[in-house]
Protein backbone atom coordinates (compact mmCIF):
# COMPACT_ATOMS: atom_id res chain seq x y z
CA UNK A 1 0.00 0.00 0.00
CA UNK A 2 1.18 3.52 -0.79
CA UNK A 3 0.74 6.64 1.29
CA UNK A 4 0.66 9.08 -1.63
CA UNK A 5 -1.58 12.09 -2.14
CA UNK A 6 -2.84 13.23 -5.52
CA UNK A 7 -4.35 16.67 -6.03
CA UNK A 8 -6.32 16.93 -9.27
CA UNK A 9 -8.24 19.95 -10.53
CA UNK A 10 -11.47 19.09 -12.36
CA UNK A 11 -12.07 22.22 -14.47
CA UNK A 12 -15.33 22.91 -16.26
CA UNK A 13 -19.01 23.40 -15.68
CA UNK A 14 -21.99 25.50 -16.60
CA UNK A 15 -23.86 22.54 -18.07
CA UNK A 16 -24.54 18.95 -17.10
CA UNK A 17 -22.88 17.91 -20.37
CA UNK A 18 -19.55 19.04 -18.95
CA UNK A 19 -20.06 18.01 -15.34
CA UNK A 20 -21.53 14.50 -15.67
CA UNK A 21 -18.49 13.11 -17.55
CA UNK A 22 -16.27 14.72 -14.92
CA UNK A 23 -18.22 13.10 -12.11
CA UNK A 24 -17.89 9.73 -13.86
CA UNK A 25 -14.11 10.16 -14.11
CA UNK A 26 -13.96 11.27 -10.47
CA UNK A 27 -15.80 8.11 -9.47
CA UNK A 28 -13.34 5.94 -11.41
CA UNK A 29 -10.36 7.83 -9.98
CA UNK A 30 -11.65 7.26 -6.47
CA UNK A 31 -11.88 3.51 -7.05
CA UNK A 32 -8.38 3.27 -8.50
CA UNK A 33 -6.67 5.43 -5.88
CA UNK A 34 -8.36 3.63 -2.99
CA UNK A 35 -7.19 0.32 -4.47
CA UNK A 36 -3.65 1.67 -4.65
CA UNK A 37 -3.70 3.10 -1.12
CA UNK A 38 -3.50 6.72 -2.26
CA UNK A 39 -5.32 9.79 -1.03
CA UNK A 40 -7.26 11.62 -3.75
CA UNK A 41 -7.89 15.35 -3.37
CA UNK A 42 -10.28 16.66 -6.03
CA UNK A 43 -10.91 20.37 -6.53
CA UNK A 44 -13.75 21.46 -8.83
CA UNK A 45 -13.18 24.62 -10.86
CA UNK A 46 -16.70 25.38 -12.03
CA UNK A 47 -19.28 28.20 -12.12
CA UNK A 48 -21.99 29.54 -9.80
CA UNK A 49 -24.74 28.34 -12.16
CA UNK A 50 -27.62 26.34 -10.71
CA UNK A 51 -26.61 23.06 -12.34
CA UNK A 52 -23.09 23.34 -10.89
CA UNK A 53 -24.45 24.06 -7.43
CA UNK A 54 -26.84 21.12 -7.60
CA UNK A 55 -24.11 18.68 -8.63
CA UNK A 56 -21.08 20.06 -6.78
CA UNK A 57 -22.29 21.48 -3.46
CA UNK A 58 -21.49 18.06 -1.95
CA UNK A 59 -17.79 18.89 -2.38
CA UNK A 60 -17.98 21.84 0.03
CA UNK A 61 -14.98 24.17 -0.14
CA UNK A 62 -13.46 21.97 -2.88
CA UNK A 63 -15.98 23.55 -5.25
CA UNK A 64 -14.56 26.82 -6.64
CA UNK A 65 -17.19 29.16 -8.10
CA UNK A 66 -15.21 30.92 -10.84
CA UNK A 67 -16.15 34.35 -12.20
CA UNK A 68 -15.18 33.46 -15.78
CA UNK A 69 -17.95 33.92 -18.36
CA UNK A 70 -18.57 32.61 -21.89
CA UNK A 71 -16.77 34.41 -24.71
CA UNK A 72 -19.18 36.65 -26.58
CA UNK A 73 -19.17 38.61 -29.83
CA UNK A 74 -21.19 41.37 -28.21
CA UNK A 75 -18.99 44.41 -27.66
CA UNK A 76 -21.21 45.40 -24.75
CA UNK A 77 -20.46 42.12 -22.96
CA UNK A 78 -16.84 41.70 -24.03
CA UNK A 79 -15.48 43.68 -21.09
CA UNK A 80 -17.34 41.45 -18.64
CA UNK A 81 -15.80 38.39 -20.28
CA UNK A 82 -12.28 39.84 -20.13
CA UNK A 83 -12.67 40.93 -16.51
CA UNK A 84 -13.95 37.48 -15.49
CA UNK A 85 -11.15 35.78 -17.40
CA UNK A 86 -8.43 37.90 -15.78
CA UNK A 87 -9.86 37.47 -12.29
CA UNK A 88 -10.06 33.70 -12.69
CA UNK A 89 -6.58 33.40 -14.23
CA UNK A 90 -5.12 35.40 -11.34
CA UNK A 91 -6.89 33.10 -8.88
CA UNK A 92 -5.27 30.02 -10.40
CA UNK A 93 -1.87 31.66 -10.70
CA UNK A 94 -1.94 32.29 -6.96
CA UNK A 95 -3.46 28.88 -6.20
CA UNK A 96 -0.88 26.89 -8.19
CA UNK A 97 1.95 28.95 -6.70
CA UNK A 98 0.70 28.14 -3.20
CA UNK A 99 -0.63 24.60 -3.52
CA UNK A 100 0.82 21.80 -5.61
CA UNK A 101 -1.43 20.19 -8.24
CA UNK A 102 -0.61 16.96 -10.04
CA UNK A 103 -2.92 17.50 -12.98
CA UNK A 104 -5.76 19.55 -14.46
CA UNK A 105 -8.58 17.60 -16.10
CA UNK A 106 -10.30 20.08 -18.43
CA UNK A 107 -13.93 19.01 -18.82
CA UNK A 108 -14.47 21.36 -21.74
CA UNK A 109 -16.24 24.67 -22.20
CA UNK A 110 -15.36 28.17 -21.07
CA UNK A 111 -15.15 27.25 -17.36
CA UNK A 112 -12.25 24.88 -18.07
CA UNK A 113 -10.14 27.57 -19.72
CA UNK A 114 -8.40 29.55 -16.95
CA UNK A 115 -7.17 26.64 -14.81
CA UNK A 116 -5.97 24.68 -17.87
CA UNK A 117 -4.28 27.77 -19.35
CA UNK A 118 -2.37 28.55 -16.15
CA UNK A 119 -1.49 24.89 -15.56
CA UNK A 120 -0.01 24.56 -19.04
CA UNK A 121 2.20 27.61 -18.45
CA UNK A 122 3.45 26.03 -15.20
CA UNK A 123 4.06 22.66 -16.91
CA UNK A 124 1.33 20.94 -14.92
CA UNK A 125 -0.15 18.13 -17.05
CA UNK A 126 -3.45 19.04 -18.73
CA UNK A 127 -5.86 16.37 -19.93
CA UNK A 128 -8.77 17.62 -22.02
CA UNK A 129 -12.04 15.74 -22.34
CA UNK A 130 -13.60 16.53 -25.72
CA UNK A 131 -16.55 14.16 -26.18
CA UNK A 132 -18.23 16.05 -29.05
CA UNK A 133 -17.31 15.16 -32.62
CA UNK A 134 -16.63 18.85 -33.31
CA UNK A 135 -14.73 20.82 -30.63
CA UNK A 136 -16.43 24.02 -29.54
CA UNK A 137 -14.73 27.42 -29.40
CA UNK A 138 -13.37 26.95 -25.88
CA UNK A 139 -12.12 23.44 -26.60
CA UNK A 140 -10.37 24.57 -29.78
CA UNK A 141 -8.42 26.96 -27.55
CA UNK A 142 -7.73 24.21 -25.01
CA UNK A 143 -6.49 21.80 -27.71
CA UNK A 144 -3.35 23.94 -27.95
CA UNK A 145 -2.59 23.58 -24.23
CA UNK A 146 -3.44 19.94 -23.49
CA UNK A 147 -0.93 17.13 -23.10
CA UNK A 148 -3.63 14.55 -23.87
CA UNK A 149 -6.94 15.07 -25.68
CA UNK A 150 -9.50 12.38 -24.89
CA UNK A 151 -12.22 12.09 -27.52
CA UNK A 152 -15.30 9.98 -28.10
CA UNK A 153 -14.52 9.69 -31.81
CA UNK A 154 -11.36 10.48 -33.84
CA UNK A 155 -10.83 14.20 -34.40
CA UNK A 156 -10.83 15.65 -37.90
CA UNK A 157 -7.37 16.59 -39.14
CA UNK A 158 -8.19 20.30 -39.19
CA UNK A 159 -8.42 20.24 -35.38
CA UNK A 160 -5.18 18.33 -34.80
CA UNK A 161 -2.86 20.69 -36.64
CA UNK A 162 -0.54 22.66 -34.38
CA UNK A 163 -1.24 20.75 -31.18
CA UNK A 164 0.98 21.33 -28.17
CA UNK A 165 4.61 20.47 -28.93
CA UNK A 166 5.77 17.51 -26.91
CA UNK A 167 2.15 16.70 -26.10
CA UNK A 168 -1.17 17.02 -27.79
CA UNK A 169 -1.72 13.29 -28.01
CA UNK A 170 -5.25 12.38 -29.11
CA UNK A 171 -6.82 9.22 -27.66
CA UNK A 172 -10.33 8.10 -28.61
CA UNK A 173 -11.18 6.52 -25.25
CA UNK A 174 -14.85 7.52 -25.30
CA UNK A 175 -17.11 9.78 -23.28
CA UNK A 176 -17.16 8.80 -19.58
CA UNK A 177 -20.47 7.72 -18.11
CA UNK A 178 -21.34 6.79 -14.54
CA UNK A 179 -20.80 3.16 -13.57
CA UNK A 180 -24.42 2.86 -12.36
CA UNK A 181 -25.64 3.24 -15.95
CA UNK A 182 -24.09 -0.11 -16.80
CA UNK A 183 -26.07 -1.96 -14.13
CA UNK A 184 -29.20 -2.36 -16.20
CA UNK A 185 -32.09 -3.91 -14.29
CA UNK A 186 -35.30 -3.76 -16.34
CA UNK A 187 -37.52 -5.04 -13.54
CA UNK A 188 -36.17 -2.43 -11.11
CA UNK A 189 -36.47 0.34 -13.72
CA UNK A 190 -40.06 -0.62 -14.54
CA UNK A 191 -40.94 -0.56 -10.84
CA UNK A 192 -39.24 2.83 -10.46
CA UNK A 193 -41.56 4.36 -13.08
CA UNK A 194 -44.60 2.13 -12.53
CA UNK A 195 -44.23 0.64 -16.01
CA UNK A 196 -44.96 -2.85 -17.31
CA UNK A 197 -41.63 -4.70 -17.71
CA UNK A 198 -43.18 -6.95 -20.38
CA UNK A 199 -44.03 -4.04 -22.70
CA UNK A 200 -41.69 -2.26 -25.06
CA UNK A 201 -40.83 1.25 -23.83
CA UNK A 202 -40.31 4.34 -25.95
CA UNK A 203 -38.26 6.98 -24.11
CA UNK A 204 -38.70 10.58 -25.24
CA UNK A 205 -36.14 13.02 -23.87
CA UNK A 206 -34.66 16.39 -24.70
CA UNK A 207 -31.90 16.01 -22.08
CA UNK A 208 -32.06 17.72 -18.68
CA UNK A 209 -33.84 20.90 -19.86
CA UNK A 210 -36.19 19.12 -22.25
CA UNK A 211 -36.77 19.96 -25.91
CA UNK A 212 -39.96 21.79 -26.80
CA UNK A 213 -39.73 20.97 -30.51
CA UNK A 214 -39.48 17.23 -29.74
CA UNK A 215 -42.29 17.33 -27.18
CA UNK A 216 -44.64 19.24 -29.48
CA UNK A 217 -43.87 17.03 -32.47
CA UNK A 218 -44.57 13.81 -30.61
CA UNK A 219 -47.82 15.09 -29.16
CA UNK A 220 -49.00 15.92 -32.68
CA UNK A 221 -48.26 12.35 -33.71
CA UNK A 222 -50.79 11.06 -31.19
CA UNK A 223 -53.44 11.91 -33.77
CA UNK A 224 -52.03 9.25 -36.09
CA UNK A 225 -54.07 6.01 -35.85
CA UNK A 226 -51.02 3.86 -36.51
CA UNK A 227 -48.90 5.54 -33.84
CA UNK A 228 -51.70 5.48 -31.28
CA UNK A 229 -52.41 1.83 -32.01
CA UNK A 230 -48.91 0.86 -30.95
CA UNK A 231 -49.45 2.41 -27.52
CA UNK A 232 -53.03 1.27 -27.03
CA UNK A 233 -52.21 -2.40 -27.57
CA UNK A 234 -54.05 -2.71 -30.87
CA UNK A 235 -52.37 -4.39 -33.80
CA UNK A 236 -51.84 -2.13 -36.79
CA UNK A 237 -48.84 -3.92 -38.25
CA UNK A 238 -46.29 -6.69 -37.90
CA UNK A 239 -43.89 -7.19 -35.03
CA UNK A 240 -45.85 -5.41 -32.32
CA UNK A 241 -45.63 -6.62 -28.78
CA UNK A 242 -43.52 -8.99 -26.75
CA UNK A 243 -45.73 -11.95 -27.38
CA UNK A 244 -49.16 -10.63 -26.52
CA UNK A 245 -51.52 -7.93 -27.65
CA UNK A 246 -49.91 -5.27 -25.47
CA UNK A 247 -47.20 -3.46 -27.38
CA UNK A 248 -45.56 -0.19 -26.37
CA UNK A 249 -45.60 2.26 -23.48
CA UNK A 250 -44.15 5.78 -23.14
CA UNK A 251 -41.69 7.30 -20.69
CA UNK A 252 -41.68 11.02 -21.56
CA UNK A 253 -39.02 13.23 -19.93
CA UNK A 254 -40.31 16.67 -20.79
CA UNK A 255 -38.12 19.17 -18.95
CA UNK A 256 -39.51 20.91 -15.88
CA UNK A 257 -40.83 23.95 -17.76
CA UNK A 258 -42.95 21.83 -20.10
CA UNK A 259 -44.14 19.06 -17.82
CA UNK A 260 -47.58 20.50 -17.03
CA UNK A 261 -48.41 21.33 -20.65
CA UNK A 262 -47.37 17.90 -21.93
CA UNK A 263 -49.27 16.11 -19.18
CA UNK A 264 -52.40 18.07 -20.06
CA UNK A 265 -52.29 16.95 -23.70
CA UNK A 266 -51.99 13.30 -22.74
CA UNK A 267 -55.08 13.68 -20.56
CA UNK A 268 -57.15 14.09 -23.72
CA UNK A 269 -56.32 10.46 -24.50
CA UNK A 270 -57.56 8.63 -21.39
CA UNK A 271 -57.34 5.25 -23.11
CA UNK A 272 -53.54 5.66 -23.05
CA UNK A 273 -53.69 5.59 -19.26
CA UNK A 274 -51.64 8.58 -18.13
CA UNK A 275 -50.55 7.98 -14.52
CA UNK A 276 -53.30 5.37 -14.02
CA UNK A 277 -51.36 2.19 -14.47
CA UNK A 278 -51.62 2.51 -18.23
CA UNK A 279 -49.11 3.19 -20.94
CA UNK A 280 -47.72 6.73 -20.36
CA UNK A 281 -45.44 8.24 -17.74
CA UNK A 282 -44.67 11.96 -17.82
CA UNK A 283 -41.69 13.21 -15.81
CA UNK A 284 -40.29 16.73 -15.79
CA UNK A 285 -36.75 15.79 -14.77
CA UNK A 286 -35.02 12.57 -13.79
CA UNK A 287 -31.45 12.15 -12.54
CA UNK A 288 -31.80 8.36 -12.47
CA UNK A 289 -30.87 7.71 -16.08
CA UNK A 290 -29.75 4.20 -15.18
CA UNK A 291 -33.40 3.30 -14.62
CA UNK A 292 -34.49 5.20 -17.74
CA UNK A 293 -32.14 3.36 -20.08
CA UNK A 294 -32.78 0.02 -18.38
CA UNK A 295 -36.39 0.06 -19.65
CA UNK A 296 -35.73 1.77 -23.00
CA UNK A 297 -36.28 -0.24 -26.20
CA UNK A 298 -36.17 2.87 -28.38
CA UNK A 299 -35.44 6.54 -27.73
CA UNK A 300 -36.28 9.85 -29.36
CA UNK A 301 -33.59 12.24 -28.17
CA UNK A 302 -31.18 15.07 -28.78
CA UNK A 303 -27.60 14.17 -29.70
CA UNK A 304 -25.47 15.64 -26.95
CA UNK A 305 -22.17 13.86 -26.41
CA UNK A 306 -23.20 12.29 -23.09
CA UNK A 307 -26.56 11.18 -24.48
CA UNK A 308 -24.81 9.47 -27.41
CA UNK A 309 -22.38 7.78 -25.04
CA UNK A 310 -25.20 6.52 -22.82
CA UNK A 311 -27.28 5.28 -25.76
CA UNK A 312 -24.41 3.24 -27.17
CA UNK A 313 -23.09 1.94 -23.85
CA UNK A 314 -26.61 0.81 -22.90
CA UNK A 315 -27.45 -0.53 -26.37
CA UNK A 316 -30.48 1.69 -27.00
CA UNK A 317 -31.50 2.30 -30.64
CA UNK A 318 -32.51 5.88 -31.24
CA UNK A 319 -34.14 8.53 -33.40
CA UNK A 320 -31.95 11.60 -32.96
CA UNK A 321 -32.99 15.22 -33.50
CA UNK A 322 -29.76 17.22 -33.11
CA UNK A 323 -30.13 20.59 -31.40
CA UNK A 324 -30.74 22.98 -34.31
CA UNK A 325 -29.62 26.28 -32.77
CA UNK A 326 -25.84 25.75 -32.44
CA UNK A 327 -23.87 27.59 -35.10
CA UNK A 328 -21.43 24.70 -35.64
CA UNK A 329 -24.20 22.05 -35.43
CA UNK A 330 -21.93 19.81 -33.37
CA UNK A 331 -24.85 17.65 -32.24
CA UNK A 332 -25.49 16.77 -35.87
CA UNK A 333 -21.88 15.61 -36.13
CA UNK A 334 -22.38 13.49 -32.99
CA UNK A 335 -25.55 11.96 -34.42
CA UNK A 336 -23.80 11.15 -37.69
CA UNK A 337 -21.29 9.02 -35.79
CA UNK A 338 -24.14 6.84 -34.50
CA UNK A 339 -26.04 6.85 -37.78
CA UNK A 340 -23.10 5.71 -39.88
CA UNK A 341 -22.70 2.53 -37.80
CA UNK A 342 -26.44 1.84 -37.90
CA UNK A 343 -27.22 2.66 -34.25
CA UNK A 344 -29.47 5.66 -34.90
CA UNK A 345 -31.66 7.41 -37.46
CA UNK A 346 -31.28 11.17 -37.81
CA UNK A 347 -34.27 13.48 -38.22
CA UNK A 348 -33.39 17.13 -38.77
CA UNK A 349 -35.16 19.41 -36.30
CA UNK A 350 -36.96 21.92 -38.52
CA UNK A 351 -38.06 23.94 -35.47
CA UNK A 352 -41.70 23.56 -36.53
CA UNK A 353 -43.66 20.86 -34.69
CA UNK A 354 -45.89 20.03 -37.66
CA UNK A 355 -42.87 19.44 -39.92
CA UNK A 356 -41.01 17.47 -37.27
CA UNK A 357 -44.07 15.33 -36.57
CA UNK A 358 -44.29 14.18 -40.20
CA UNK A 359 -40.59 13.31 -40.36
CA UNK A 360 -40.45 11.53 -36.99
CA UNK A 361 -43.67 9.60 -37.62
CA UNK A 362 -42.33 8.04 -40.81
CA UNK A 363 -39.24 6.75 -39.01
CA UNK A 364 -41.04 5.80 -35.82
CA UNK A 365 -43.67 3.65 -37.50
CA UNK A 366 -41.02 1.51 -39.16
CA UNK A 367 -39.29 0.94 -35.80
CA UNK A 368 -42.37 0.39 -33.64
CA UNK A 369 -43.74 -2.23 -36.01
CA UNK A 370 -40.52 -3.98 -37.10
CA UNK A 371 -38.59 -5.62 -34.29
CA UNK A 372 -35.86 -6.93 -36.61
CA UNK A 373 -34.75 -3.46 -37.69
CA UNK A 374 -34.73 -2.17 -34.14
CA UNK A 375 -32.76 -5.16 -32.86
CA UNK A 376 -30.09 -4.60 -35.52
CA UNK A 377 -29.80 -1.00 -34.34
CA UNK A 378 -29.49 -2.21 -30.75
CA UNK A 379 -26.61 -4.53 -31.68
CA UNK A 380 -24.92 -1.70 -33.60
CA UNK A 381 -25.27 0.63 -30.62
CA UNK A 382 -23.69 -1.88 -28.28
CA UNK A 383 -20.83 -2.53 -30.69
CA UNK A 384 -20.11 1.21 -30.90
CA UNK A 385 -20.30 1.82 -27.15
CA UNK A 386 -17.33 2.43 -24.87
CA UNK A 387 -18.85 1.63 -21.48
CA UNK A 388 -15.48 1.55 -19.68
CA UNK A 389 -14.41 5.00 -20.85
CA UNK A 390 -14.39 6.52 -17.34
CA UNK A 391 -12.03 3.84 -16.02
CA UNK A 392 -9.79 4.05 -19.10
CA UNK A 393 -9.56 7.83 -18.71
CA UNK A 394 -8.82 7.49 -14.99
CA UNK A 395 -5.98 5.10 -15.83
CA UNK A 396 -4.63 7.59 -18.39
CA UNK A 397 -4.74 10.43 -15.84
CA UNK A 398 -2.89 8.42 -13.22
CA UNK A 399 -0.31 7.28 -15.76
CA UNK A 400 0.33 10.91 -16.74
CA UNK A 401 0.92 11.99 -13.16
CA UNK A 402 3.22 9.02 -12.62
CA UNK A 403 0.97 7.25 -10.15
CA UNK A 404 1.38 3.50 -9.86
CA UNK A 405 -1.93 1.69 -9.46
CA UNK A 406 -2.86 -1.95 -9.32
Amino acid sequence: MRNESLRIIMAGGGTGGHLYPGLAVAEALAVRTVAAGMHLDLVWAATPRAVDQRLLTQFGDRYVRQTVQPLTKSLRKLWAFWRGWRQTVKYWEKEFATNHANCVVALGGYAAGPAAFVAAKRRIPVILLNPDALPGLANRFLLQHADVIVTQWPLEERFTRGLKKGGGEVKALGCPIRAELLKKDRARGAMRFNLDPAKRTLVITGASLGARTINDAFLRMLWSPKIRAAFEGRREGRGVGVGGESAWQILHLTGLDQEAAVREVYKHWPEMGVEKGGGVRVIGYCDDMASVWSVADLAIARAGASTCAELTACGVPSVLLPYPYHKDMHQRANAQELAKVGAAVIVEDKKRPEWNAVAIQKVLESLLYHDDRRLKMMDAARAAGKPKAADDIAAEILARVGASVR
